[in-house]
């Protein structure tokens, strides 16, 4: 083939999909979207006392009530409605806090190493024996429920998977040549973990923050459908108490179940699309 034709043929082949793939990615995060709005503004969009009973147990869908009725006669769509901004934003500020705490300790060890690395190793060899909704479980009962409560138990379990992130990036880069000018010039240990070694690792603690953020949602919800928290609508606690009637009328366990997948799903895959956009 001459070099015109093989120009021609570049000239005409097709460009990768890459617009396509931007937006099918977009429209899966559309649903978490609505959910979390939903999740978020919901209380505020209906004025109905969500412990109201408004007709028999396990009414079906109809005028009045979209979603029918729970176990005990209560407006399906308005607990629906009122039930999960804790699902936002407990798993949040958890998550928050997991990914500060982890990634300062996980980012020291990996550049300091020695004595320091070594007992951070050990602290993340310990919780990381612990099953988080076993850790959960042993605090609620300690302390008793309260979203303090909620948000230790996601710190305990999660700073050592992010720590182990932290640490092994930061040890890929440690003897960059970046880090030795900065160190070279004077600057403190604190200063170049914050100013060198910080952005470059961001990627993968981001990544690693949209699976602490799904396990976050997911033990926030155990704690409901294991019956401890206040009796304020819960999409956990829902799931629980309407299972009996699954049967009946399957919106009072489908609508909230629902409403936790695609809320873990769709931050979980946000996250992710951030972390691509991130770091090296």
């Amino acid at each position: 083939m001459t070099p015109t034709a093989q120009t021609l043929t570049r000239a005409v082949a097709p460009a990768p999909p890459r617009n396509r793939r931007k937006l099918l990615g977009l429209l899966f995060l559309v649903p978490g979207i609505l959910v979390a709005g939903l999740a978020i503004i919901g209380p505020w969009l209906t004025g109905a006392d969500p412990q109201l009973i408004v007709a028999p147990p396990y009414t079906e869908a109809g005028p009045g009530l979209p979603l029918g009725t729970d176990a005990t006669g209560r407006d399906v769509w308005v607990r629906v409605l009122t039930g999960g901004r804790p699902l936002i934003v407990i798993p949040v500020l958890a998550t928050i806090a997991t990914a500060v705490l982890g990634t300062a300790l996980g980012a020291a060890a990996g550049y300091l190493g020695g004595w320091f690395d070594a007992v951070v190793s050990r602290f993340d060899a310990l919780f990381l024996a612990f099953p988080p909704i076993l850790a959960m479980l042993i605090l609620l009962n300690g302390w008793g429920y309260s979203p303090v409560t909620l948000i230790a138990a996601v710190v305990v379990t999660g700073v050592p998977f992010v720590s182990r992130v932290a640490r092994a990036a930061t040890a890929q880069i440690v003897h960059s040549g970046f880090v030795d000018a900065a160190a070279a010039l004077g600057d403190g240990s604190a200063a170049i973990l914050v100013r060198e070694v910080l952005p470059n690792i961001a990627r993968p603690i981001l990544a690693d923050a949209g699976t602490r953020l799904a396990i976050a949602i997911t033990l926030t919800a155990s704690a409901g459908f294991l019956g401890f928290g206040p009796d304020a609508p819960n999409w956990g606690a829902m799931i629980s108490e309407n299972m009996e009637g699954i049967t009946l009328t399957p919106w009072g366990v489908v609508a909230p179940a629902l409403g936790l997948a695609v809320l873990a799903v769709s931050t979980n895959l946000a996250i992710d699309r951030l972390a691509g956009k991130i770091g090296t």
